[in-house]
């Protein structure tokens, strides 16, 4: 047997009972794996309602089927069928399992009408036709007949078809901005945004640095200027209550001591109304926490399609931030540990890319970090001595590969604040890779030429003070203002690779 009505029916119970389930089996199963007329009909409205950000319920779904004109053949009952379906035993489990069998037969139905197809052909053909033609026309039949993407974005298509009309309708509505406007005004002008939808920003830093505070105040940021939820996972590092403390301390300027403490009632009227000013502000934004320590990098993908396709809705943007990268309970195996790494982030950069879209456009954008290896430590280390590009980033080469921009945060050295005169804040940030940059073209790219004549990389300047994250500038601006920079820090002679 090539199709079974039983799991057939098996999955559209399991759907209607446990609708969002559809979004875990959505890439791999269309309609035309059903193998019965009714399945394919009910199967589709399910699609659609879902996809539609409507509640799935059979009441509803029999009466639309019956509006759209759509009859089933032996006079089937559709509100009766969806009932007898919804009252099945099912569970979240056979859902997953009834669709990889419904795939499965699917295939083999494929393959089994090619073979038929080839068999057919192949007697017929034209004996004097040559060995590519006769390979040809199999290729041809095998083409027409398997169908393993229902999606048409799954399939190579020519670029150059629709060049025309893409740049004409980009011309007729001009864009400003590809992605949000950060926070930091000299950053944006130099790299563009840091969230443009579909990409990764991933920061580098040493454990204690401040990475986890610089990601969440970017897209804290972000998402209360522009109105984007944020969906913050935690891969064990902080509970719930840790970011609470840090968020309120960012947000009203009081010291995180008197917050943890509770000490904050009692520190004069002043910081009561400072924190209590925070509940007004925070009303109106959407920052969502989970913590994924101990789920698996594919339990993880999951919870952020349900997350997306439940709460925020299809079609509406939405910032993953993923605070950080490492093995977390993945399972090794005979794996090394860049290698489970390397995975994680193909696994990421697939949801965001392929499988979160609307429109063939993406609709999440995500900020994540990464512990840099030892040669990025600054502790009792002078400037010279500390490495400042890529090759800090630690466990795979894939996460280097799929950030769409890749930056380095550590804090600046004793030296380098004593040189600085304390007047361009505590920590430097610098880009070592980018996919695309912002208006300031020259500026990202070219090295800054020093008052002595050595070239260096620029980087930003920014200022670490009670969880509150602020831009002072870049290194272009401190030579531009007088300051005695002959012998600013960092690595960065003249044969800079940029």
């Amino acid at each position: 047997m090539i199709y079974s009505p039983e799991v057939e029916k098996q999955l559209l119970a399991g759907l209607l009972n446990y609708p969002d389930k559809y979004v875990e089996i959505a890439m791999f199963v269309g309609s035309k794996d059903f193998f019965f007329e009714p399945h394919q009909i009910i199967y589709s409205f399910i699609k659609s309602d879902y996809e539609a950000g409507n509640h799935v319920d059979e009441i509803i779904l029999s009466e639309r089927i019956k509006l759209s004109g759509i009859s089933f053949e032996d006079n089937i009952n559709v509100a009766d069928y969806l009932r007898a379906l919804k009252l099945k035993k099912s569970s979240k489990q056979s859902v997953i399992e009834c669709a990889k069998e419904l795939c499965k037969l699917s295939a083999r139905r494929s393959l089994s009408k090619t073979g038929e197809d080839m068999q057919r052909v192949m007697k017929n053909i034209d004996p004097a036709k040559s060995l590519n033609e006769i390979i040809e026309s199999c290729d041809k039949i095998y083409a027409s007949n398997i169908d393993l993407y229902e999606n048409g974005e799954n399939f190579p298509q020519n670029i150059y078809e629709d060049m025309e009309e893409i740049i004409e309708l980009r011309g007729n509505n001009p864009q400003d901005n590809f992605g949000p406007v950060g926070p930091h005004p000299r950053l944006h002008e130099l790299f563009g945004s840091l969230l443009r939808p579909g990409n990764i920003t991933t920061i580098v830093a040493r454990t204690g640095v401040g990475k986890t505070q610089f990601v969440m105040d970017f897209c804290n940021k972000v998402s209360a200027t522009e109105g984007i939820p944020v969906l913050h996972l935690d891969n064990g590092e902080m509970s719930k209550e840790e970011l609470i403390m840090r968020q309120c301390s960012s947000l009203s300027g009081v010291p995180l001591s008197l917050l943890e403490t509770g000490r904050w009632r009692n520190a004069g009227q002043e910081v009561v109304d400072k924190v209590r000013k925070v509940w007004a502000i925070v009303k109106e934004y959407k920052f969502y926490y989970q913590n994924v320590g101990g789920m698996d990098s594919d339990a993880i993908m999951q919870l952020v399609k349900h997350f997306y396709f439940g709460q925020v809705k299809r079609g509406n943007e939405m910032i993953l931030c993923y605070d950080y990268i490492k093995t977390s309970s993945e399972k090794m195996g005979n794996k090394a540990e860049y290698q489970v790494v390397g995975e994680t982030v193909d696994k990421f950069k697939r949801l965001i890319q392929r499988e979160i879209v609307f429109n063939d456009k993406p609709m999440v954008s995500m900020m994540t970090s990464v512990q840099s290896n030892r040669t990025g430590i600054t502790n009792n280390r002078t400037s010279d001595n500390i490495v400042d590009d890529e090759s800090i980033v630690s466990l795979s080469d894939r996460i280097t590969q799929f950030s769409s921009h890749l930056l380095s945060l550590r804090q600046k050295t004793t030296d380098e604040l004593a040189e600085e005169n304390n007047m361009f804040g505590t920590h430097r940030l610098t880009c070592f890779k980018f996919r695309h940059l912002g208006d300031n073209i020259h500026r990202a790219i070219q090295p800054v030429r020093m008052p002595t004549g050595d070239l260096k990389r620029n980087f930003i300047n920014l200022s670490f003070e009670n969880f509150n994250i602020t831009e002072v500038g870049d290194l272009q601006d401190m030579v531009d203002s007088q300051v005695d920079v002959d012998l600013i820090s960092g690595n960065g002679a003249s044969d800079i690779d940029i």
